[in-house]
């Protein structure tokens, strides 16, 4: 039995670095700030360390390190914290790391890709294994025959076959002017080239392999006959388990049973968003096998091979269930000591002793940490963001919209308990629409906090996280109960006598700031100033947009128009809710903030905006960020932008009054 007593010990505070760059030492971390403003570098920069993973054998971790401006993979020993390789992936967008076994690890990465042969700009992705013994790196499906040119997702590994080394990886076969078609590849570690080991076709897109690399299963969709369709092969033949027409699928799979008999896939029961199986056998469907009430599964923790480790709950705090009862009590013990935060495992060693951990929130800034079981001691490693020393203070509540609807929302109070009354604030609806904030450190809402702002992140009608009842509201509601809630949780705080009516500001990005723009123009009177970062404005072009981008019959469009409204029928109702529209109505002065090389909000939604307010005469500023694309990847550029929202605050609502 663990004892709920947690004995704290400490490894360093700090893994050392490459290329003989300065390092922060002990002494450096416990000091104390001395200046009225935070740093705008401490918040704005890209984690100091990010992406930690363990090797199965708990002798080594592997991380993303920055130093400046740049980023180096880094290999550790786990004991000495001795570095034992790594190299400068400042070249690469640096998006994940994690072990296939104790001597690889592979980095997942990204660049923003143009090519002549394609219309859109997109964001292609590689993966990179290095060995541990010989310090080399290979770029896996290098020198694969017959890939296409042209693809994103390149990178994604859906099993390991550990007798021969070899990992399973799908993507895209093809020439320009012929549809590709999606295969799995083989790959060895060795060298990183890739065969074709089993064929799909252009409507695949999933595979299971169990970890002899047997092919047990495909996915394909077809959008111009709406055809979704799973096809077995544990008895050796391929049939057809599963076939329904829908214009969006019903349901994702998602992972394979630990006894690899069916498939996880996640669906609706009703209310919330569950986990059900479907036998491999005969499509046979069950469940729900996993589901909570007021919450959703927000995913599937699995092991290289797809296999269930746990489910994951959203909601304020994650939470999870994992397979055995005692994996369950040791969760629970790390969540009761964190009760504040949101506690994540990113990874165990193979004997399921050690486990990796993150703490996030009220009581850690990203804080990475080692729980031994057997000895039931936590050891400190490192935080994401080790130069912020204060964190506001983060609540979560539910505040009551116009219609009685409980919307489940996260405040940030300013760093300084003396700096709490009469509050400025900052609203700041998060992106997607369908995603959602949870108590976790937000490096805006923290910085915006450091500088004397409360921050409300409303998790608003057509969000996840929370169930149905608040998700599926949302559906066509952009731009009015959506928009509603976001200023109805602005008024519950200012009837509370928390903040200042004549000091509310509104940010956010993508969805969030379309919000931003919707709350410039259909609700001028509530905000003092509006920061749109990468936000849409003319709805009628998004879609057109994703149309050109995906096609006209894609699940994606069906999915946008379901959501937001259907061009054919809507027209109007979409004119209507579109800000770029009312331009005539905005009172306050607006900053946007757009980066070039955004493939999923494409600038010119920010441009055409930035035109109809300077043609209407009103106070507007616009930044393009070079370089930059849709999620703020890039130090600098991050950098820019929290410099320009800085100046843009302590201009036209700064937190101090003077």
């Amino acid at each position: 039995m663990i004892s709920r007593l947690l004995n704290f010990g400490v490894y360093l505070t700090l893994f050392g670095c490459l290329c003989g760059a300065q390092i922060l030492n002990a002494k450096d971390l416990s000091a104390s700030a001395s200046s009225d403003q935070p740093n705008i570098s401490h918040y704005g920069q890209l984690p100091e360390y990010r992406s930690l993973a363990i090797s199965p054998d708990g002798k080594h971790y592997a991380l993303i390190q920055r130093q400046g401006n740049q980023d180096f993979f880094v290999i550790m020993n786990a004991q000495t914290l001795e570095l034992t390789g790594g190299f400068n992936a400042d070249k690469y967008k640096a998006r994940g790391i994690h072990f296939v076994s104790n001597e690889h690890v592979v980095l997942e990465s990204s660049k923003h890709t143009r090519m002549m042969q394609v219309k859109e700009n997109w964001e292609s992705s590689s993966a990179f294994v290095y060995n541990l013994n010989t310090k080399k790196i290979k770029v896996l499906l290098s020198n694969s025959k017959g890939l296409f040119p042209a693809q994103g997702g390149l990178g994604l590994i859906v099993g390991f076959n550990k007798d021969s080394g070899e990992l399973y990886m799908p993507a895209y076969a093809g020439r320009f002017g012929v549809t590709p078609k999606y295969h799995l590849y083989r790959v060895s570690l060795k060298n990183g080239r890739g065969k074709v080991h089993a064929k799909g076709n252009s409507s695949t897109i999933q595979w299971f392999v169990d970890g002899t690399g047997k092919v047990l299963a495909r996915e394909d969709y077809n959008p111009s006959t709406q055809n979704h369709e799973i096809y077995s092969n544990v008895s050796g033949n391929w049939q057809t388990i599963y076939s329904y027409k829908t214009p969006i699928p019903e349901f994702t799979l998602q992972a394979l049973s630990d006894d690899g008999s069916r498939l996880l896939l996640l669906s609706g029961d009703g209310n919330n968003l569950a986990v059900f199986s479907m036998s491999l056998k005969d499509g046979d469907i069950q469940g729900p096998l996993y589901v909570r009430e007021g919450t959703d599964v927000g995913e599937l923790e699995t092991d290289i091979n797809q296999t269930l480790i746990a489910v994951k709950y959203s909601g304020f705090t994650p939470s999870y269930e994992f397979n055995n009862a005692e994996d369950n009590e040791s969760y629970s013990i790390l969540a009761d000591h964190f009760s504040y935060s949101s506690v994540n495992v990113h990874g165990k060693t193979a004997d399921n002793n050690k486990w990796l951990i993150s703490v996030s929130g009220n009581e850690g800034a990203g804080a990475y940490k080692l729980f031994d079981r057997a000895q039931t001691k936590l050891y400190n490693l490192v935080s994401e963001y080790p130069a912020v020393r204060s964190i506001g203070e983060l609540k979560a509540v539910n505040l009551s919209a116009r219609d009685g609807m409980k919307i489940p929302s996260i405040i940030t109070l300013p760093t300084d308990p003396s700096k709490r009354k009469n509050l400025p604030l900052i609203a700041l609806p998060h992106g997607g629409p369908a995603t959602h904030d949870s108590l976790r450190f937000n490096w805006l809402a923290q910085y915006l906090a450091a500088k004397g702002y409360a921050v409300l992140q409303p998790n608003f009608r057509g969000s996840t996280g929370f169930g149905f009842a608040l998700h599926d509201r949302g559906a066509g509601e952009w731009g009015q109960k959506m928009q509603d809630d976001v200023s109805d949780g602005v008024a519950a705080l200012v009837q509370a006598g928390y903040v200042d009516p004549e000091r509310v500001c509104i940010m956010g990005a993508s969805y969030g700031g379309y919000s931003a723009l919707a709350g410039a123009t259909f609700t001028p009177d509530l905000y003092r100033c509006v920061i749109s970062i990468a936000g849409v404005s003319d709805l009628p072009q998004m879609l057109r947009s994703e149309k050109a981008k995906y096609g006209r019959n894609h699940w994606v469009v069906s999915y946008w128009e379901n959501i937001i409204g259907d061009p054919k029928t809507q027209r109007e109702k979409l004119t209507a809710i579109s800000p770029i529209n009312f331009v005539n109505s905005v009172q306050a002065p607006l900053l946007l903030i757009h980066g070039k090389d955004d493939t999923v909000v494409p600038i010119r939604q920010s441009t055409a905006m930035y035109k109809a307010l300077k043609k209407a005469d009103k106070p507007v500023e616009f930044v393009t960020l070079k370089g930059e694309d849709h999620w703020l990847s890039r130090t600098e550029t991050r950098l820019a932008l929290l410099k320009e929202v800085d100046k843009f605050l302590d201009q036209h609502n700064p937190a101090e009054i003077l």
